[in-house]
Order: C-alpha cells, then sequence, then structure tokens
C-alpha cells in the first residue's frame, strides 16, 4: 500500500465485533469508514457471553469512549457435580460480558448509534474520520481497478438496486462463512468438529438463591465422560449488572453424529435443516424435552438442572472451526480479520480477543509502524496459536484420551515456535492467558 494517500477510504465487509473494532479504530486514526452489514441495525439478540482477553483490554483502553462499566471479573474455573462438593478446577480471570453489550457499545463509538443499552453516545473528536454504517447490503463481487483500488459491487437488499463504491483498504470482518475467504481461499471452510451445544439463558432471579450462590461469581463446569456442562453470569436486559437482572447463560456440549444432526437441526416452525444454528423459537419441542429427560437421567447436578429446566427459548449451535493459511491479499489492499480469518472453539472464549488483536495489528499496518509482511506474520501466528489452544481445550472435554493427547502436543508445539519467534525478534509471545494466577475475589 506504498504511496496510497492518507486519510484512506476503508470498507469494512461486516459489522459484528470485529468489524466494529477494525472502524472503530481507524475512525480514531482519522480515516473515511464504511462498514458494509447483511443484517438490520436491531439485530436479533444472540443471547451469549464474551470474554474480553488482554487484547481486547488494550483495545477498549485506547478506542473505547464509554465510561460505564459493562463487564464482571470471574476469577477462577469452578467444577460441581451431582455427588461432590464445588471445587477450583484452574485459577483463570476473565471479564465477562454478552455479546450485546459490546456489539452496542462498539456501535455508539463507530456511528453515534443510540440503543436502549447505550442511549446517548459519545461525542465525535475533531480529528476522527466519517465513519458509516451501511445495514441491509451485501457484497456480491469485487476486483482490483487498474489504478490499484478495489472496487466492490454492493447489493442493496431491500430495493435490490446494486452499485458499485471504490476502497483503498477492504477488510474482510464477515465471520466464519466469510465472502472474502471464500473469493480468495476457497478450500478454507468451517468443519464440524463432531459435538454440538445446547442453549439457552436464565434470568437470575428465577433461579434459587442456592443456584445463584453458586454461578454469581465464577464461570462453572460439570464434566462427564465425552460432554461437559457450563455455566456462568452475563449481563441482563440492556447491559444490566445489577444483581437479580443478570443472566445465567447456559451451555451443554454433547458429541453427535452427522445422522443425529440431520434430527436435531430440524427447524421446528418450517421444517427446512439448519446447518449451524437453530435459533431460538426454531427448536423442536420433541427434540428440547429429550434434552431434558437426558438431563435427568444422567443426573446433572442440581444447580445445573434447575438452569436449563428453566430455559423458555433453547437453541442450538454446530460446533466447528479452521484455521486460514494466509490473511492479505491483492498486495495489502484485502486484509481478513476476526473469524473470518480463524474459527475458534467456544471452549477459550478467545473470539473477541482474536478480534481485538486484529483490529490493533491492522491500525499498525496502516499506520506504516509495521509492514504488511510482518502484520501477516504475526495475525496468522496469533490464530494459529489460539485456535490450536481451543482444539484442545475441546478435546480434553469431548474426545477420548489419546486424541485429546495429539491436540494438546500440536498447541504445545505451536507454543514453543511462538517463543522461539518472539525471542528472535525481541517482542513478547503472543499467546495470552492467565491460567494460575490466583487473585481472591473482594469481599
Amino acid at each position: 500500500m506504498e504511496g496510497i494517500r492518507k486519510p484512506l477510504r476503508v470498507v469494512i465487509i461486516g459489522g459484528s465485533l470485529a468489524g466494529l473494532m477494525c472502524g472503530v479504530a481507524l475512525k480514531h486514526a482519522g480515516h473515511s469508514v464504511q462498514i458494509i452489514e447483511r443484517e438490520s441495525n436491531e439485530r436479533q439478540s444472540h443471547m451469549a457471553g464474551v470474554c474480553l482477553g488482554l487484547d481486547a483490554e488494550v483495545y477498549l483502553a485506547h478506542h473505547d469512549r464509554l465510561t460505564l462499566t459493562f463487564s464482571h471479573r470471574s476469577n477462577r474455573l469452578q467444577t460441581i457435580s451431582d455427588n461432590q462438593p464445588l471445587r477450583i478446577f484452574v485459577n483463570i480471570l476473565r471479564d465477562i460480558t454478552s455479546w450485546d453489550t459490546l456489539y452496542f457499545r462498539l456501535r455508539s463509538c463507530f456511528d453515534g448509534y443510540a440503543s436502549p443499552f447505550y442511549p446517548s453516545p459519545p461525542s465525535a473528536a475533531e480529528t476522527d474520520g466519517p465513519a458509516v454504517y451501511t445495514n441491509r447490503h451485501e457484497i456480491l463481487d469485487m476486483q482490483r481497478t487498474d489504478d490499484g483500488n478495489m472496487e466492490l459491487e454492493v447489493l442493496n437488499c431491500g430495493t435490490r438496486e446494486v452499485a458499485n463504491i471504490k476502497a483503498d483498504l477492504v477488510i474482510g470482518a464477515d465471520g466464519p462463512d466469510s465472502f472474502v475467504r471464500s473469493k480468495y481461499l476457497p478450500n478454507t471452510k468451517r468443519q464440524y468438529v463432531g459435538y454440538i451445544a445446547w442453549r439457552g439463558t436464565v434470568p437470575e432471579a428465577e433461579v434459587s438463591a442456592a443456584t445463584r450462590e453458586i454461578f454469581q461469581r465464577s464461570v462453572t463446569l460439570q464434566l462427564m465422560n465425552l460432554q461437559h456442562c457450563i455455566v456462568y453470569t452475563i449481563p441482563g436486559p440492556n447491559g444490566s449488572l445489577e444483581p437479580g437482572e443478570r443472566l445465567l447463560n447456559f451451555l451443554w456440549y454433547t458429541n453427535e453424529s452427522h445422522e443425529a444432526l440431520d434430527d436435531i437441526m430440524i427447524d421446528g416452525i418450517d421444517g427446512h435443516r439448519h446447518h449451524n444454528i437453530v435459533p431460538a423459537g426454531r427448536v423442536r419441542p420433541d427434540i428440547w424435552a429429550a434434552r431434558l429427560s437426558e438431563a435427568r437421567r444422567i443426573r446433572l447436578a442440581a444447580p445445573f438442572l434447575e438452569v436449563i429446566t428453566k430455559i423458555r427459548s433453547p437453541f442450538i449451535q454446530v460446533i466447528t472451526d479452521f484455521c486460514s493459511s494466509r490473511a492479505a491479499f491483492e498486495d495489502g489492499r484485502v486484509l481478513l480479520v476476526g473469524d473470518a480469518l480463524s474459527l475458534f472453539r467456544p471452549h477459550t472464549a478467545f473470539s473477541a480477543t482474536q478480534a481485538a488483536f486484529d483490529a490493533l495489528r491492522v491500525l499498525d499496518f496502516v499506520d506504516r509502524r509495521i509492514s504488511l509482511e510482518e502484520w501477516e506474520e504475526r495475525v496468522l501466528r496469533f490464530a494459529r496459536l489460539h485456535w490450536s489452544q481451543s482444539s484442545w481445550w475441546g478435546g480434553y472435554y469431548q474426545q477420548p484420551k489419546p486424541i485429546a493427547i495429539l491436540l494438546a502436543l500440536r498447541y504445545w508445539a505451536y507454543c514453543g515456535l511462538d517463543r522461539i519467534k518472539s525471542w528472535w525478534l525481541g517482542e513478547d509471545p503472543l499467546l495470552r492467558t492467565s491460567v494460575n494466577r490466583v487473585v481472591p475475589y473482594d469481599s
């Protein structure tokens, strides 16, 4: 991108967390940014938790212009079973919020979007570049023009009109089913890893005081043979962290064959087969009733059983992953970031942190603090390292021990390469972990 004028005209494909993080950072650096997003402004709630790792904290320290607290700290991962007391599984620090709370916070910082979460967005600074969030639009194609710019063919999903726009830089932040990745890396696709998550949320006010006490601070696991459950607290309506207003986020991971998926993933209303998620309100009643019966049969620990039986709108997520071999195309005029670059399994809760890391490195590249080669090497090393970590954790929880050991060996090999590379470059390792840091809770 040598010789391209500044400020840049940046088009970001995908307006979720990774796209917004890149958009906010580039806007704050004075660039002109347009985000193209297929969905509407009022997006359906993901009912999902988000953990903020080191890079997310660094990102927010530089680019978050709101002051209201929107996450809570969990200092450990604890386990419980039907016949054993609560015990610490591992000391690990996690700042937890919800997807919705973080999404609307980033929107308010990007284009001043007012929502029930943040009705008073922060004011733009004089040095900010223009920021436009174009929803209900889809990219049909893009190509490099004779003058070196990128030209994108954009469909208005409402009117069906097609227009062309130009950009100095295109950022593919369009998630696991990325159009950008499919164009440049058509053989890199998300792969089913053999298990799914049965999910839902319950207002903490609806469970017993004893159950609230168990889940109020720490992420809690129940480990079983080739399956596990996890519950943790996330913000409630409009991002509330007030006790009694928060939500308990429930996930139960079970191994399922492809044949079983053909039944589980059938829509409860119109009968079509979903591929990756059966949304809330679409899970078949007989499928969910069978899951509740299984929970009672295998004797889920009482707090977990209480939560799952009170889920009103369950949804089902197929667990997939992939890791790309490249991140930059068209001589650096097209970049892949976030889940479009690499999809982690959810056990490490690292998707938002990857988005933050990639956004910070994009800013380094655009402002010429690092070269294109350095940018791609770092985001790919970070992606492979934490993708392999999430695969190992998934293997530990869900797969036979020999497979888990092989996944652990691959992860440790990436850790070794990361340390050697970082030592050679005189930098800190890219592995992000807070495991075994013992931090007591405030009274």
